[in-house]
C-alpha cells in the first residue's frame, strides 16, 4: 500500500509551498497598502495624460476616454487610478508609482564639484590611515576622513534620491 492509501497518512505539502504561499500573501499586503495610498493631483493628471495617449493611439473610444477621465479625476486612491488604467497595462501604469524622484542638474553638478575638491583630501586620509608610519598618522587619517567624507556622501544622497 502507498502512504496515501487507506492506512497511511495524507501527504503533506511539498517543500517550499508554505514559503511561496507566505511570499504571495506578503506581496498582496504590500500591493493593498500601495493601492490604499491617497492619490495626488499630479498623479491624477499623469493618468489623464496616459488616457489621452491611449485615445490618440486608438486604444480607447471617445466615450471610454470621457468615462475613464472623469473616473480618474474623481479617484481618491492609487488603487482607483489603477482601476481606471485597467486594460492598458503596457502604458507605464505600474511604474508610475515606483518612479524615483528626479533632481535637476544643479544638485548633481554641486556633487561633482564638491567631490573633485574633496577627493585629494579623502585619498590622503585613506593613505595615512592605511600606510601611516605611526599611530599619529593613522589618527590624523581617521580625523580627516571624519571631516571630509560626510560632505560628498550627503551630497550624493541629496542629488541622487531613492524612492
Amino acid at each position: 500500500m502507498t502512504a496515501s492509501g487507506a492506512g497511511g497518512a495524507a501527504p503533506g505539502p511539498r517543500p517550499g509551498e508554505e514559503a511561496l504561499r507566505r511570499w504571495y500573501a506578503a506581496r498582496e499586503r504590500v500591493e493593498a497598502k500601495r493601492d490604499a495610498l491617497l492619490a495626488s493631483d499630479a498623479e491624477r493628471d499623469d493618468v489623464c495624460v496616459l488616457l489621452n495617449r491611449a485615445f490618440s493611439e486608438g486604444r480607447l473610444t471617445s466615450p471610454e476616454l470621457e468615462e475613464r477621465t472623469s473616473s480618474a479625476l474623481a479617484a481618491r486612491t492609487r488603487g482607483d487610478l489603477e482601476d481606471v488604467l485597467a486594460g492598458l497595462d503596457d502604458m507605464e501604469s505600474r511604474t508610475m508609482w515606483n518612479a524615483a524622484p528626479q533632481r535637476g542638474l544643479l544638485p548633481r553638478l554641486m556633487f561633482w564639484c564638491v567631490g573633485l575638491v574633496t577627493a585629494p583630501f579623502i585619498l590622503m586620509a585613506f593613505g595615512l590611515l592605511l600606510f601611516g608610519s605611526d599611530g599619529g598618522d593613522r589618527v590624523f587619517g581617521i580625523i580627516a576622513l571624519t571631516v571630509f567624507l560626510p560632505g560628498p556622501v550627503a551630497l550624493y544622497r541629496w542629488a541622487h534620491p531613492r524612492r
